[in-house]
């Protein structure tokens, strides 16, 4: 709970040292005087935004410091500090007998275009988002003509989800959703991916195929024009092989032989020359290897001729493998175009193979994810019918006693548009379902929070049905709801501390009576801060502290008032400027009433607790 708060040169607030304590704390002061500029310097030390305007003439920099601690000790409460130090990542040690001081200060910077923010919590330096997530575990602040907030889409959802302590399931719910939304998301791009290279992966088939029944071979382009300009020339060619076969061989005097009769000649003179013989000794078979030559010349001849069909295939094949070329290797280099195209569309189609796969296990895996996020939200649902039913009869019977006898009200809890169309409202009576979305059936009513859209629903009439909230209410009616909402929900778990700025607006006589009965049993359960302007609500308060400003230099003094002091604020509540004896009277009165009031309201808060649920009260959060 809050223990103190220190605030220096905070607007107009110099040095003021304020203490706080159990139960329900009460801030009075006349209007104008400043009772807001010390919500704000609550805010600060809860995370809130910080203003420029609110550094003070005194000094360069305005400081915020308050501690808060786990009051009685009792383990719900230790929790909760424990886990806000744990929410800035801070040693939590000691927590039971210590308290967390928060420290937070601004400090404009060169010529006023920024502001500067140090914070601290037990003297470590954290960031104001930290601060932030601490100060929902610390404290909560409604500020005037927030519960007009209660009529905006999903702060229903919320109040429900909290008043249910749906908080790990809806971190459940959370993480499904996001599982499903990242891989639906990576579904649909692997899908768009996959449409875009249709085309191009049939045109990959469709040539590869083409390259395949051609079948060509390396290096078969270049023998096949080689071979081409060699048959080409076939006549020619013929001829002169012909002339080399009858030069060789075919003629009478053809050098094969030629070479016979010289070599015969040879042999002759070795008889008769025994140094000639020696001329023939270690020299090849000259007329074996002339016909030898002779013969293959003679066969090369034979081809050269026989061969107008093998030139006409030639071109064909050539003509074939130009024109799969140009059509589908016209940016490929080397030797072999066709080859190395072909090999770069084998691995181009088993990319988008994989791709495929890959596609079908992201398909998968968004099923697989979207079921349990049906699941899950299917829990949510239920718990949320439960939680609503129960708080539905709370906020009934608050309304009842806050000066609204009559009053119908009711929880509606329908699918979002998509979802599931089972629908009940809290009070277990069903409820037409919402339009369906013209989207995907099965996933268009997936959100972080759920599949459901729950609205408050209130009649004062109770001879009419319930309509919602927005439409019906009075700004008393809300304001009062609003409080009944909060009561309803008192010891269900939340930050220990609760800080209203006049929850009593727009109420006045018997009804302020009951609003002030409404902030005692609240403030039974959870330390509450009020600023008010109801004499009855100020009377109940167990710590009373005034604002007000000082003449002399305009800064603003806050006090705490015991005894005559504290009778003569609550005669100025009632009477005004000018304070009569009988408005002492009967301040004094509301005073002594007070404590009679708060034990009423402990037993009225027990015999409804035992009424409404089998379950113990819960003690302090």
């Amino acid at each position: 709970m809050l223990d103190w708060l220190r605030a220096r040169n905070v607007a107009l607030l110099r040095d003021v040292s304020l203490e706080f304590g159990d139960g329900l704390n009460v801030v009075t002061g006349e209007t104008g005087v400043g009772k807001s500029v010390l919500l704000e310097a609550l805010g600060l030390v809860l995370g809130g935004r910080g203003r420029g305007q609110l550094v003070g003439p005194a000094a360069a920099r305005a400081v915020v410091e308050a501690g808060f601690s786990a009051g009685s000790g009792e383990a719900v409460e230790n929790r909760l500090l424990t886990r806000a130090l744990a929410a800035a990542e801070l040693e939590s040690d000691g927590v039971e007998a210590d308290e967390v001081i928060v420290r937070r200060e601004l400090r404009p910077g060169t010529g006023g275009r920024s502001l500067g923010n140090r914070t601290s919590i037990n003297g470590e330096a954290v960031p104001v988002a930290a601060l932030r997530r601490i100060g929902l575990r610390l404290a909560e602040i409604h500020s005037q003509g927030e519960h007009l907030a209660l009529f905006e889409p999903g702060a229903a959802r919320e109040a429900v989800d909290a008043g249910g302590g749906h908080r790990p399931l809806l971190q459940k719910v959370s993480a499904a959703w996001r599982r499903f939304r990242d891989a639906g998301r990576l579904r649909d791009a692997l899908d768009a991916d996959y449409r875009r290279t249709g085309s191009e992966r049939s045109r990959m088939e469709r040539a590869l195929e083409e390259i395949e029944r051609a079948a060509p071979e390396p290096g078969e382009g270049a023998a096949l024009l080689a071979e081409r300009r060699t048959l080409s020339e076939a006549e020619r060619l013929s001829g002169l092989l012909d002339a080399a076969y009858q030069a060789l061989y075919g003629a009478e005097y053809a050098a094969g032989a030629r070479l016979g009769a010289a070599l015969r000649a040879l042999e002759e003179a070795a008889q008769l020359d025994p140094r000639t013989a020696g001329l023939l000794e270690g020299r090849p078979d000259l007329i074996a290897e002339v016909e030898d030559l002779a013969a293959t010349v003679r066969d090369r001849r034979e081809e050269v001729r026989s061969a107008p069909e093998r030139l006409a295939w030639i071109e064909e094949r050539l003509a074939l493998l130009r024109g799969l070329e140009r059509r589908h290797a016209g940016g490929s280099d080397g030797a072999d175009p066709l080859l190395a195209c072909a090999e770069e569309m084998r691995e181009a189609l088993s990319r988008l193979s994989d791709q495929h796969q890959a596609r079908r296990r992201a398909a998968a895996e968004a099923e697989a994810a979207a079921a349990e996020y049906r699941e899950l939200a299917g829990e949510l649902t239920e718990a949320r019918r439960r939680a609503a039913a129960e708080l539905r009869r709370g906020i009934q019977a608050e309304l009842a006693g806050l000066g609204i006898p009559g009053a119908r009200f009711a929880i509606r809890i329908e699918p979002l548009a998509g979802a599931p169309r089972s629908v009940r409202d809290g009070s277990g009576q069903s409820a037409p379902a919402g339009d369906s979305d013209p989207g995907d059936p099965e996933t268009s009513g997936f959100r972080e929070h759920g599949t459901d859209r729950i609205e408050f629903r209130f009649s004062a009439n109770p001879e009419m049905e319930p309509a919602p909230m927005g439409q019906v209410v009075s700004g008393g009616e809300s304001s009062r709801f609003f409080l009944a909402l909060k009561a309803a929900g008192a010891g269900k778990g939340g930050p220990p501390t609760i800080i209203f700025d006049e929850a009593d607006q727009g109420v006045s006589g018997r009804i302020a009576d009951a609003v002030g009965r409404r902030l005692a049993r609240l403030a039974e359960s959870r330390q509450v801060v009020c600023v008010t302007h109801l004499p009855q609500v100020a009377a109940l308060g167990r710590i009373h502290l005034v604002v007000e400003k000082l003449e002399s230099d305009g800064s603003i003094r806050i006090r705490s008032l015991e005894g005559r002091g504290r009778v003569e604020e609550i005669a100025r509540m009632l009477a005004g400027p000018v304070v009569t004896e009988s408005a002492r009277r009967h301040a004094r009165e509301l005073l002594a009433g007070a404590p009679r009031i708060s034990q009423s309201t402990s037993q009225s808060t027990s015999q409804s607790t035992s009424q409404s649920t089998s379950q113990p009260p819960s003690g302090r959060p």
